[in-house]
């Protein structure tokens, strides 16, 4: 997936056909030698398109390193690892290891995969700037050169955009599960995905679930699905469907934990109004960003949020009242000469759980003399409005797949956006970074960019949103981390006998 708030390459993938059908029909994966499964398949709903499609990504994805159920970097492809004292090279050892397919795993696969990534238009190859070389020293041995000590790179590595290709056959796929698909196609969206175990993987013996299927749903309707049985786990549940899960009754276990993720307001600079910073100044300072959590989520201990990382230095007016704060908006649009009312567009998708979202923020800013009105668009095309810079202000999510502040930024460089956002100096400082002599000074120029785009309101930070899962007590190996990655084959699913 592509996009301001998309970090991860999705494969999706048309609804599969029935075991018959399809070992006539396709030839992909070479599914037709595997033995059909005797259990029934783990029944998963995910909420929206993007938690579909990341479970998907994940099951298939077999890259260098991979992440355990806690979300700690353990060996993949590479069964081993050492980084140079000077932190400048990581040479990692290939373990011996097929595609779905049955065709080797060869070092010249490694290096075609990551070469390409580095080439994409696209964030991983943006985070990929520090690797100055990738090499094949041995037939089992990649090394890559970097430009400056990089430890966020093992974790980046885990990550399915960087997930190994053969190179004449980037459809195959190495991960722990393969899905059926008709050859030739690549549709456009996923609404029911079969996954099944993947023999050929290097690691199949620890894949204790045989097959899953993986459902896109609504909040609601995937709560209801819960709580009838028809599911055994519901996925990538935030906002929207919240209310319905901690309302469950006692067959349902609710996990909630708090991921990387911010939730934000694009402002475009090029608006006529939005031009002036008072005016995105003033838009910032009226928002209760303390009461937002609360009101959203009913749990005070969500915490706002002022800049445009999860973990931003708090502003000196945080601590100031909200009336405070309000009155001090209301003289900036004064001296900015706007009228009021000032109507501004917002730009959302069609969830209901977007519109309430704008519906509390709006309040906060009806108290100041703005006005807002809603815009709805489909989830590809509230995508691409972002993408094409055509909005006012416009509701989005900034997701990083790794523990760096790089993701967050890296949308507001001159050259990455269309909504007008440019800070040379901001640029510089994170080009810089590149090249600095260790993570310490690399962290202090992050957290400078930052404070430059902050102050420049390139974007209005509201909450970091919970994140919560439904799981059947049958299901073990589900752990709560911070990276919100849970990867099926990390799972195993208790007999019935045990809950007689």
């Amino acid at each position: 997936m592509t996009g301001s708030g998309g970090l991860f390459f999705v494969p999706f993938i048309r609804p599969a056909w029935t075991a018959a059908v399809m070992c006539l029909a396709l030839i992909l994966l070479a599914a037709c030698d595997r033995a059909p499964s005797a259990e029934s398949p783990l029944r998963i709903d995910a909420i929206g398109s993007r938690a579909a499609g990341a479970i998907v990504a994940e099951a298939l994805a077999a890259g260098l390193t991979a992440r355990d159920a806690h979300g700690q970097i353990i060996p993949g492809l590479a069964q081993s690892w050492r980084v140079s004292d000077d932190g400048l090279s990581i040479v990692l050892r290939l373990r011996a290891a097929q595609y779905s397919d049955g065709r080797p795993i060869l070092a010249e696969d490694v290096v075609s995969t990551l070469e390409a990534a580095r080439k994409a238009n696209n964030l991983t190859a943006d985070l990929l700037a520090g690797v100055t070389g990738i090499s094949a020293p041995l037939g089992d041995t990649i090394e890559l050169r970097l430009s400056t000590p990089q430890p966020e790179l093992l974790e980046l590595l885990a990550t399915p955009p960087l997930a190994i290709r053969a190179v004449r056959h980037p459809d195959i796929f190495a991960g722990p599960y393969i899905a059926l698909t008709p050859a030739g196609e690549k549709p456009a969206h996923v609404n029911l995905t079969d996954l099944y175990r993947n023999q050929r993987y290097y690691a199949v013996e620890s894949v204790k679930v045989a097959a899953a299927s993986v459902r896109q749903a609504a909040g609601r309707d995937a709560v209801g699905r819960f709580q009838r049985g028809e599911s055994d786990l519901v996925s990538g549940g935030r906002l929207e469907g919240f209310a319905d899960a901690r309302t469950l009754g006692r067959r349902a276990t609710l996990l909630i934990e708090q991921p990387r993720e911010l939730l934000l307001l694009l402002v475009n600079h090029q608006h006529e109004a939005l031009a002036d910073l008072r005016v995105r100044r003033a838009l910032s300072l009226a928002i209760d960003r303390e009461r937002l959590g609360a009101t959203l989520f009913a749990n005070a201990t969500v915490p706002g949020v002022y800049g445009l990382t999860p973990d931003s230095r708090l502003p000196a007016i945080s601590s100031d009242p909200l009336p405070m704060r309000q009155a001090e908006a209301r003289e900036l649009l004064a001296a900015a000469g706007v009228e009021l009312p000032l109507r501004l567009a917002v730009a959302i998708s069609q969830s209901s759980a977007d519109a309430d979202t704008v519906s509390a923020v709006a309040a906060d800013l009806a108290a100041i003399g703005i006005e807002l009105t809603l815009v709805r668009r489909s989830p590809a095309g509230h995508a691409r409005a972002i993408k094409e810079g055509d909005f006012v202000l416009a509701l989005t999510s900034h997701i990083s797949p790794i523990d760096s502040p790089l993701p967050f930024l890296l949308p507001f460089r001159c050259d990455a956006n269309r909504f007008g956002v440019c800070n040379p100096e901001a640029d510089q400082l994170l080009s810089d970074a590149w090249v600095a002599p260790g993570l310490a000074e690399r962290r202090a120029a992050w957290e400078q960019a930052e404070l430059l785009w902050r102050d420049d309101i390139a974007a209005i930070g509201l909450v970091r949103p919970l994140a919560w899962t439904l799981l059947s007590p049958r299901i073990t190996g589900f752990e709560v981390n911070a990276s919100g990655v849970h990867r099926l084959s990390m799972l195993a699913v208790l007999p019935e006998r045990y809950f007689r």
